[in-house]
């Protein structure tokens, strides 16, 4: 047999947090977004060495799990990476942190802490949850997972739904979309596997056949080491290792299309590494013909047309710069290593500072959450979470946008009631309560945008006291909420 590892010299023919109801408040905001990105990224400092890592999962956005390994001082060790959409996510070795890199924000940052693994496909993260094994679904900034489901087996999403398996692989289920609930479409499965498209594929932990799900389960072939699926097609890798293959439903048949192998992924291209090197080789759509393009990694992940690899050492990710037939990457480095979180004391001194009337705080604070925007670490962690304007009150009055004061709002009432609780948030200490200081920089905040929009040069004296009567209304409205 052909191998199935052909370089272009052989063949020239290749190619959240919410706050509960009765205390939110009237006016909302959604985050202000700051312009600006980290210039750069660490180089990538380690030369590929040996040892590919094993299968994973499979789902549209598959990444290949790495060993642990021990954290020392310097930049995070990361233990698994996953991709989805243009971003790709990573698993501290710790299992104390989750980061994210995107390409339009060019940097990483932390976006929850404790996991025990990470699942992507579809466009979404999710995240197993410590303890019990609770899966959440990532809501996009950080800190905002909801819990979805309880645990499960393992889990694989299409472009459509996510699909899991119950703890004792009796069942498999479809998450709903609502809420935690899941419904029963199967029964026994040993491991799914998802890709692009529509389609689920499992195992048959009995019998090892691998069946394809599309509103009914049909058998379409037997044992094979692992799987991938690819925007158009399935893949199998054969139980010995030493052939990939293609299957062809028109035909109800599997095709040769590879030789040996360690393991593949798939999202809208397939990969294989190769088993005594452990370097990454691209299928090109032609039995027998793929193309070189990585040395070996830690681990690898795709999705969509993005490919990923972790390091060697852990402790940097490269993102595929290519043209399908070289090995070009760029570096995008790696989560800063955490800096020493503050005491509870010291957090809640850094909230009072930034939670004071006058300009000075304000400025305190634009820079704060800018940084936290760009994933700068923190040793403070605050919740930075918000929920836009509540209806009915909108987020704009005409043209003036209440954007900052709002979220400034919500940072102040969510990260004094987590640090604090309810009744001192409400209350105080000596009758010092931080929820009326919060709500009068809030006023402080609306006035301020009424009087920064421009007057009298861009709006006339009646718009801006419109402004003024609105700002007035939004503060009413806070200082009776309970």
């Amino acid at each position: 047999m052909n191998p199935l590892f052909r370089h272009r010299d052989e063949d020239r023919g290749a190619s959240a947090h919410r706050v509960p109801a009765r205390h939110r408040k009237a006016a909302r905001i959604a985050c202000w977004s700051l312009a600006g990105t980290l210039a750069g990224a660490l180089a990538w400092t380690t030369a590929f060495g040996h040892g590919p890592a094993g299968a994973g999962g499979g789902s549209d956005t598959v990444a290949i799990a790495a060993a642990p390994v021990s954290q020392d001082p310097g930049p995070v060790a990361m233990e698994q990476i996953v991709a989805a959409g243009d971003s790709v996510f990573a698993l501290a070795s710790d299992h104390q942190a989750v980061y994210e890199w995107s390409a339009g924000r060019a940097n990483w940052r932390k976006i929850r802490g404790e996991a025990q693994k990470l699942y992507a496909g579809g466009g979404h993260l999710y995240a197993i949850e410590p303890g019990r094994g609770d899966i959440a679904q990532y809501g996009g900034e950080p800190n905002q997972w909801t819990r979805i489901g309880g645990p499960g087996a393992a889990f694989a999403a299409t472009s459509t739904n996510l699909y899991g398996i119950s703890p004792d692989h009796s069942g498999v289920w479809k998450y709903s979309g609502r809420g935690d609930k899941w419904d029963k479409v199967g029964d026994r499965a040993g491991d799914l596997y998802a890709g692009p498209g529509k389609v689920l594929y499992a195992t048959n932990p009995d019998t090892k056949d691998i069946v394809k799900y599309d509103g009914r389960w049909n058998v379409i072939g037997g044992h094979g080491a692992t799987f991938a699926v690819t925007d158009e097609s399935f893949f199998g890798l054969t139980p010995d290792h030493k052939t990939v293959v293609e299957y062809d439903p028109k035909k109800n048949a599997w095709t040769p299309v590879g030789g040996p192998a360690d393991t593949i992924l798939a999202s809208n291209t397939l990969y294989a590494t190769r088993p005594d090197t452990g370097e990454l080789y691209k299928y090109n759509g032609h039995p027998y013909k793929w193309n070189r393009v990585s040395g070996p990694a830690a681990a690898f992940a795709t999705s969509g047309d993005h490919l990923y690899r972790l390091a060697p050492d852990h402790r940097s990710v490269q993102r595929y710069d290519g043209n399908g037939a070289d090995d070009k990457w760029a570096p995008l480095g790696a989560p800063p290593a955490p800096e020493v979180p503050a005491t509870p004391a010291e957090k809640l001194a850094r909230l009072d500072a930034l939670t004071q009337l006058g300009d000075k705080a304000f400025g305190d604070w634009i820079e704060t959450r800018a940084a936290h925007q760009l994933g700068k670490p923190d040793r403070y962690e605050f919740n930075w979470t918000t929920n836009n304007c509540n209806e009915p009150a909108p987020d704009k009055i005409g043209t003036y946008d209440f954007t900052p004061a709002c979220v400034r709002h919500d940072f102040g009432y969510r990260n004094y009631k987590d640090l604090q609780g309810e009744d001192v948030f409400q209350h105080g200490a000596d009758w010092n309560a931080p929820k009326d200081r919060v709500d009068r920089i809030f006023h402080q905040d609306l006035l301020a945008v009424c009087d920064e929009m421009g007057f009298p040069v861009h709006h006339t004296s009646a718009e801006r006291a419109a402004c003024v009567k609105a700002a007035d209304v939004y503060f009413a409205a806070v200082v009776v909420a309970r």
